[in-house]
């Protein structure tokens, strides 16, 4: 059953809602009515599972990226190496072979945990411990140490292993985990009973460990802990001397984000364990660093990833060789692309419009009826202490000192070993690091440090020729979305300086989780696929973002004396943005991993709770797009 009710007399239906074109109304479905004939037009390719306005700006990045690292590669440097190791891939399993010897020789769990934990250093697998640096959300001056949920095969989570939604996914792990071990070698009743065993000891993990929708609420990841709590967790690991291996210095701070996924691992280290801990670990290497092995394991992942997002990759091996070297080379890929790209117009511009709307927001906060005078000054403090990076000024450029005469797996080892050495340096230097790469299309807000971020990339979503208002509907959307996060149920556990701290009185916060369940009820009823509709509750903090945004550059737009027209450009402008045409595996599995609403409901939801798109478009009561006044939802 769609959103709302259909109308049973066709005839009146026409005659009503007047402007049709191709049996779509622009008021029975705005999206699909503006974006008709882009959607009719576009074919996916084999090898596509999504065209989307998004996806256009990121590959005339990454033509733009792939260039410079053409150019770059002519010398005799660590990219020009990397890249011909990629090129020239034989067998290389002869130098991962000790690693598996090492696990195989391991006569009871103690050896093994030893080897394990040597292992874990050089390789940089995760195997006791999932360590990533960021700030203390207690005090964001500081940088310490949040413990991730060990990964599974193939990098999944506990979902993958015990979400209901998850199981042909499972299925399609546990397959290609088979494969993996039969090109090591094998046989297909040896690889199945493994393999069998692998996912049911994971499926045991995954049952006492956290699911993705309990980790929807920030704060839940802030769980800090002693060395003596972890020694604890894992009483046969020196964690002392475990963590010194990895130059943590003493005294860091520890922050644990799902304590009964560790606790869980540790029940498996028991000799009558010995044999299954021992495959998993060697599967979970092969998986790791089957790109580098052989063109056979590397088909494997690569045919994985086909199967999950349903297309045919028939990428080049030049086309693939130059993908992983610009994955490898971020840091100094992002350097050259912004000072060729990052130019002075688009920054000035973008630069106008953030401030623009930053200004608006600041003003139009005091419009909200549900907000108190006193937590409304604290939401103008946060919004004037917002910081806007546009770009990113603090790059890590490394030279690796590669060795040519070295193959891709040592010299991918000597990067991760490398990069690991500056991951930890950031406990003492206590850097902020950019979350995104400078040639990603994209924009996030940062709640730790309270900033709004743009990629130079994100820039090639603007379009000069546009006029304010169509501007204002596109990359203004988006500028406002990542404002508003700062207020969404996350964001707005941070305050100015983005330390994680309780800025509101209690009557607000109540009034903004009971406007925060209207959200989630009010994206619930939207069905994408058949009898699937969005997860209301898993991507409620993007749609306050969304309805946040639309009703900022709605109010700016009105403040300027917008005409008619201008707001119609404005809404076409947003429909634009969100253009995507999609296979039905990307939009299932969107379902299940984004956070974000499908791109129509980006643009039909948010703009089927705003006032002026009513007026502007005469939308009344028979038409789709129609929510009853007291049912159309505005928190920010």
């Amino acid at each position: 059953m769609s959103y709302l009710k259909k109308t049973l007399i066709f005839l009146t239906l026409i005659l009503i809602t007047g402007c049709k074109s191709n049996n779509i109304s622009l008021k029975d479905d705005y999206y699909d009515y503006i974006n008709k004939k882009d959607i009719e037009s576009t074919k996916l390719k084999d090898d596509e599972y999504v065209k989307s306005t998004f996806t256009i700006a990121q590959d005339k990045t990454d033509k733009q990226a792939n260039n410079i690292i053409k150019e770059l590669i002519k010398d005799n440097n660590d990219m020009s190496i990397i890249y011909n190791n990629l090129l020239n891939i034989k067998d290389n399993i002869n130098t991962i072979k000790p690693y598996l010897n090492k696990i195989d020789s391991s006569d009871n769990i103690k050896e093994y945990i030893n080897n394990a934990i040597d292992i874990e250093n050089e390789l940089n697998i995760d195997i006791f411990t999932n360590i990533t640096i960021d700030k203390d959300f207690k005090d964001t001056s500081k940088n310490i140490i949040y413990l991730q949920p060990i990964t599974y095969d193939f990098g999944t989570n506990s979902d993958y292993y015990t979400n209901p939604d998850y199981m042909s996914y499972k299925a399609i792990i546990k397959q290609y985990g088979l494969k993996v071990l039969k090109e090591y070698g094998y046989d297909t009743k040896k690889a199945r009973s493994i393999s069998t065993n692998i996912t049911n000891m994971y499926t045991n993990i995954a049952s006492n460990s956290k699911l993705s929708k309990d980790l929807e609420d920030i704060t839940n990841y802030y769980n800090i802990i002693t060395i003596e709590d972890l020694q604890r967790i894992y009483p046969h690991i020196d964690i002392n001397n475990y963590l010194k291996n990895k130059n943590i210095p003493n005294n860091t701070k520890i922050s644990i984000i799902d304590i009964n996924n560790y606790k869980q691992i540790n029940k498996y280290l028991t000799n009558d364990n010995l044999p299954i801990l021992k495959e998993s670990l060697k599967l979970k290497i092969l998986e790791n660093y089957a790109p580098y092995l052989s063109n056979k394991y590397a088909s494997i992942v690569y045919e994985l990833n086909d199967k999950i997002s349903g297309i045919t990759n028939n990428k080049s091996k030049e086309d693939r060789a130059l993908d992983t070297t610009k994955a490898i080379f971020t840091n100094n890929l992002d350097k050259y692309y912004q000072d060729k790209y990052l130019t002075k117009e688009k920054y000035n511009y973008i630069k106008s419009l953030i401030t623009n709307i930053k200004d608006f927001y600041y003003k139009d906060i005091n419009s909200l009826s549900w907000l108190s005078s006193k937590t409304k000054k604290q939401a103008r403090k946060k919004l004037k202490h917002l910081t806007v990076n546009i770009g990113n000024n603090d790059y890590i450029i490394t030279n690796y000192n590669l060795d040519t005469n070295s193959n891709i797996i040592d010299n991918i080892i000597t990067i991760s070993n490398i990069k690991k050495k500056q991951e930890i340096e950031q406990l003492t230097n206590n850097k902020n690091v950019s979350k995104i790469s400078q040639t990603t299309v994209n924009a996030y807000y940062n709640p730790s440090d309270n900033s709004i971020n743009f990629p130079t990339a994100s820039l090639n979503l603007i379009d000069t020729n546009n006029n304010y208002y169509q501007n204002l509907g596109s990359i203004g959307m988006i500028i406002a979305h990542e404002i508003t996060h700062a207020f969404d149920s996350n964001g707005s556990k941070f305050d100015e300086l983005g330390n994680m701290n309780n800025w509101w009185t209690t009557e607000d916060r109540n009034n903004f989780n009971r406007l925060k369940k209207k959200v989630i009820n009010y994206y619930n009823k939207y069905e994408v696929l058949e009898e699937t509709h969005i997860n209301g509750k898993k991507t409620v903090d993007e749609n306050i973002a969304d309805l946040g945004a639309i009703s900022c550059i709605t109010n700016l737009a009105l403040s300027n004396k917008a005409t008619s027209k201008d707001l119609k450009d404005m809404y076409k402008s947003l429909a634009k943005l969100w253009f995507e045409k999609s296979n039905k595996e990307y939009q299932k599995l969107l379902l299940l991993e984004d956070s974000h609403s499908p791109a129509k409901y980006r643009v039909n939801a948010p703009l089927s709770s705003t006032d002026e798109f009513y007026k502007v478009y005469k939308i009344n009561m028979f038409n789709k797009m129609y929510i009853p006044k007291n049912k159309r939802i505005k928190i920010w």
